[in-house]
């Protein structure tokens, strides 16, 4: 993988392989493949968040990836919306 992602695939993030881990694309435990055709490197921060249900990952065409933080749906406990 590191021949072929030289850095990070997160769209802007120039992470260089050698410091990234590998991400399955289909996880090994649904079914995923282990072969380089199924996987990504990942910065260790991306890794998290595409793993993390507070983010979208959506797969660009030229194989990177863009993250998205998902808005809340609720205030959280606590919070008060009003101005008064």
């Amino acid at each position: 993988m590191g021949l072929r992602d030289r850095e990070c695939r997160a769209e802007g993030c120039h992470v260089p392989a050698p410091w990234c881990e590998a991400h399955h694309l289909t996880p090994w435990s649904a079914g995923g493949r282990t072969d380089l055709d199924d996987g990504v490197l990942l910065c260790s921060r991306h890794h998290h968040h595409i793993h993390d249900p507070a983010y979208d990952a959506e797969h660009l065409l030229e194989g990177k990836f863009r993250f998205h933080r998902k808005p809340r749906d609720t205030e959280p406990p606590g919070s008060t919306t009003d101005a008064s």
